[in-house]
């Protein structure tokens, strides 16, 4: 689980996996941590000019990838036998026990967190919503958009209450207009004084209040 938590914070897990890694944090007071010491690495990303990024590249050994591939398959596997595994022990026993007392099983809805319409800058026709949850380490956000202008690639930059900011996502082209991001901030979900969309020269597009 913790090979995925870089993923997690820089928004590109699928939604399932998302929500997989948010259920293990809830449990897990080691992967709350490195998650919380990971939490700057968008911001700092952001700030990282692809010059700079390309500057003192080394070359990979040939076998990297595949021998990666190979550790990230099995701990994956490990990891779903152990889930299901539990899953199947946890509902079997709940039944049960609810059988046993005769209980009617009625499933539980968790309602999720209220979505904020987004204001657009003026002149600019794009639209969006936007859901902000607070973490232990910080802040998960995702943002639902379109009528994106067209723009070689774009940033959602979260400031606080203080004056600080930090790219929480960063996304590229978007021939549709839509896009639906993921990302996060180490800045604390009360701190938090707006997020806003903007292109990656620097033009805003919209902003969510918060």
């Amino acid at each position: 689980m913790r090979l995925e938590l870089g993923a997690y914070l820089l928004g590109s897990l699928a939604p399932a996996e998302r929500a997989a890694v948010d259920s293990h944090l809830s449990t897990c007071a080691d992967c709350r941590a490195e998650l919380a010491s990971l939490a700057p690495l968008p911001g700092l990303l952001g700030r990282l000019a692809p010059d700079e990024a390309r500057d003192g590249l080394v070359a990979p050994a040939a076998d990297l990838l595949p021998r990666t591939l190979s550790v990230v398959g099995a701990e994956r596997r490990r990891e779903r036998r152990t889930v299901q595994r539990w899953r199947v022990l946890t509902a079997a026993s709940a039944v049960a026990a609810l059988a046993g007392l005769g209980v009617a099983v009625v499933p539980m809805m968790t309602p999720g967190p209220a979505s904020t319409p987004m204001a657009a800058v003026a002149g600019v026709a794009a639209s969006g919503s936007g859901t902000l949850e607070a973490r232990t380490w910080g802040t998960a956000l995702q943002l639902t958009l379109a009528g994106l202008p067209p723009a070689g690639s774009y940033q959602a930059l979260a400031t606080a209450r203080d004056g600080r900011t930090e790219v929480v996502a960063s996304w590229g082209p978007t021939p549709s207009g839509r896009a639906t991001v993921q990302g996060a901030t180490a800045i604390q979900r009360a701190d938090l004084a707006e997020v806003q969309v903007r292109t990656a020269d620097g033009r805003p597009l919209m902003t969510l209040p918060c």
